[in-house]
């Protein structure tokens, strides 16, 4: 295989080379680090790097493998990682001034379990400040450019994330999803992305929330971003903290497949419409098994109970946000500034009320897949749209951005279809379709049962089997 063939290549596949002696650990380093050297100061993805401690890593790993060591199930893998997780001794910013100069003691939970399966971390990647937009600029670094087309986004918060894998320049990499993190920037990169089932991973030592606190927020997920749906199943199992449900099928015909498009409230641009048209046409026509459903949930109840749960999260550290949104808005306003400002002032009263209609809501997805295995949907509305790094990424800026649909105007914030998987704690994987728009990867969102994360991550396998998975964008090969 050339250096590309292997940049390129699955983690899965990487592990088989490096099994077989056919490349070593520095060997596989070194290739990723030129790649990045040549490429990256065009796209701005590898923001962070500790180049000495995992050149030294990879010779001990090396050597190991040469002594017929036991190994662990990532060894030799170079890796990156989001610039919100803690690493021993690199910066941890979260895209902060105000985290400029911190570097931790230790390592957030996941990435010791990372480690400790051999995988060698050497570098960082770019997200918005605070991990709080859907495309990823920050005073520390600046701005991250997809490998697509640099004149669009990588998406956010694990853009510089989705972006590495994209481009080639690491073996995997992990992201965090609270609000489509890790769904958005894979879908715009054309990579595979998952958001696990909430609580399946540890997350502590991510950052939001402040460095040093024990507590997991809501919503909030930690997950595996990589070239291939294997891949993806191969890192859960190292990063779930307790075994897997097994998928509940094998091969593709046998999995029940509910498709749903949106309605008024879910909207979705008509070329990203037609382009997951057509794979799912092909997944018909490779027998899968898909019909078209109402979603078992009022969609807008449950993307309004995603909104105060999120907002009740953000605005409880943050309260000049919630001032924010109020000098916007009006005291009778029902508008989206007004909502926000009110959410971010949840009472413990209305803590509890959220916590039954979230209930109603566990209860109707679990109904819903007794009659299906899965639900199909938009990863958000469009494909990667152009920079928009005006502001400062807080909230409050986000309500005068527009997003182009159907060549129409649209409110920056009424992205919902994230939602759908966060408010009730369910896995998604969002897989590349093959398709392009403007030149641009499209990605379908499969969303699964709670706790049977391998059920989205199989059906994925089984469509990159049929269909075709990750291509590398031209520009990187």
């Amino acid at each position: 295989m050339s250096d590309v063939e292997i940049a390129f290549a699955s983690a899965t596949e990487q592990l088989r080379l490096l099994d077989r002696g056919e490349i070593g650990a520095v060997e596989l380093l070194e290739l990723y680090l030129a790649r990045i050297d040549r490429f990256n100061p065009v796209y701005n993805l590898v923001v962070a790097f500790d180049r000495d401690r995992a050149r030294a890593d990879a010779a001990e790993l090396d050597r190991r493998r040469k002594q017929g060591k036991a190994m662990g199930r990532l060894a030799g893998l170079p890796i990156t990682i989001k610039d919100s997780f803690e690493v021993t001794g690199m910066p941890a910013t979260c895209g902060l001034e105000a985290l400029r100069d911190h570097r931790p003691d230790r390592d957030a939970d996941a990435v010791t379990l990372l480690r400790q399966a051999g995988a060698n971390v050497f570098g960082k990647t770019n997200l918005p400040a605070g991990a709080s937009d859907w495309q990823s600029f920050n005073p520390v670094y600046g701005l991250s450019r997809n490998p697509w087309n640099p004149d669009r986004t990588v998406g956010g918060s694990s853009g510089g994330a989705a972006g590495a894998v994209a481009a080639g320049f690491t073996a995997f990499e992990l992201g965090s999803d609270i609000g489509g993190s890790i769904r958005i920037p894979s879908h715009f990169c054309g990579v595979f992305g998952h958001k696990p089932t909430y609580g399946a991973v540890p997350l502590r030592g991510h950052i939001p929330p402040p460095p040093g606190m024990l507590s997991q927020p809501e919503l909030g997920v930690a997950g595996p971003i990589a070239r291939s749906a294997g891949d993806l199943e191969l890192l859960l199992g190292v990063l779930a903290d307790k075994p897997l449900m097994p998928a509940r099928h094998a091969r593709l015909e046998d999995f029940r497949v509910g498709v749903w498009m949106g309605e008024e409230a879910y909207r979705v641009d008509g070329a990203y419409r037609a382009a997951l048209e057509s794979y799912i046409a092909d997944l018909r026509h490779a027998g899968a098994r898909i019909e078209e459903v109402a979603l078992p949930v009022d969609p807008r109840e449950s993307y309004e109970t995603y909104l105060q749960v999120l907002f009740a999260i953000v605005g409880a550290p943050a309260p000049q946000e919630a001032e924010a949104f109020e000098r916007l808005a009006d005291q009778d306003d029902t508008g989206i500034a007004a909502r926000l400002a009110r959410y971010m002032r949840t009472s413990l009263g209305e803590w509890f009320d959220l916590a039954e209609r979230r209930e109603h809501l566990f209860q109707a997805w679990r109904r819903f897949f007794g009659a299906y295995d899965l639900l199909i949907c938009p990863a958000v509305p469009v494909v990667a749209f152009p920079h928009m790094a005006e502001g400062s990424g807080v909230h409050s800026d986000q309500l005068f951005r527009r997003v182009t649909i159907d060549g129409e105007p649209a409110p920056y914030l009424d992205f919902t279809w994230q939602s759908l998987a966060l408010v009730a704690n369910l896995p998604a994987t969002v897989m590349p379709t093959g398709r392009q728009v403007e030149a641009l990867p499209t990605g379908l969102q499969i969303i699964g049962p709670h706790s049977e994360d391998l059920t989205t991550i199989t059906f994925a396998q089984c469509a990159e089997r049929q269909t075709g998975g990750f291509t590398p964008p031209p520009a990187l090969v």
